[in-house]
């Protein structure tokens, strides 16, 4: 029986190596290639959040809904269709202090958060007037997108291609090679969706309260670039 199997795997060690052999041999050429690039970003995300903090919460949830609910009515009435505006946090914390090693219930400290997506990029000065002048004083992060990110790297991608591919006819025909079909082809790509992340503070909030107008305004925010990097590794066969 022990003469059988070392005859089968001595025939099936005969019948695969040959192609062993083939691959160790085989000519091939490798290339990489990258393409980067900057698209104008087409949707804006902004985040607004209030916090009060006293020992009476039921009247701290009434003052941030009374709040949230007048600036959320307000920013709805200039949104578009395809404009929306979301809740994204609510906590509350119970805030203590201690005292020979006792905990010693201070104050309740209460958050609220929504987010607003614009696709009108000119109105995101006008967002953050509204909410600031509706009670809103913490406006936190606004970053930029582009909605269909996977087309934009896909487009990135096939450019990075054309550029690997030119790259290893030239190399192929240079070293006296005929450039056949691809082996392999690993392709990669990144995309800053997050621009430039912009916070403002309450520093900010009072000194735009105190315009001359009396209310509250932020200049024109630029939207800026995203930022694109895509590239491939191609491996061709050679003749």
């Amino acid at each position: 029986m022990k003469n059988k199997i070392l005859l089968s795997f001595l025939a099936l060690s005969l019948i695969f190596a040959p192609a062993v052999a083939v691959e160790e041999m085989e000519s091939i050429i490798s290339v990489e290639a990258s393409k980067t690039s900057e698209i104008a970003p087409d949707t804006a995300t902004l985040r607004f959040y209030v916090e009060n903090s006293g020992v009476n919460l039921s009247d701290l949830k009434e003052k941030n809904d009374k709040t949230v609910n007048t600036a959320i009515n307000a920013i709805k009435a200039k949104l578009k269709p395809d404009e929306s505006i979301k809740t994204i946090a609510f906590s509350v914390n119970n805030i203590y202090s201690y005292k020979d090693k006792i905990r010693i219930f201070q104050k309740y400290e209460v958050k609220n958060g929504f987010e607003v997506k614009l696709k009108d990029l000119s109105k995101i000065s006008e967002i953050i007037d509204i909410a600031m002048n509706n009670g809103i004083k913490n406006i936190g992060q606004l970053s930029f997108s582009v909605a269909d990110g996977e087309k934009a790297c896909n487009d990135a991608m096939a450019e990075a291609i054309k550029i690997a591919k030119n790259r290893a006819q030239y190399l192929s025909q240079s070293s006296g090679n005929q450039l056949l079909k691809v082996k392999s082809i690993n392709p990669y790509c990144s995309l800053n969706n997050n621009v430039v992340p912009r916070y403002y503070s309450n520093a900010m909030l009072s000194k735009a309260q105190d315009s001359s107008e009396g209310a509250a305004t932020v200049d024109v925010i630029e939207p800026g670039t995203i930022n694109i990097r895509a590239g491939v590794n191609m491996t061709y066969y050679l003749k």
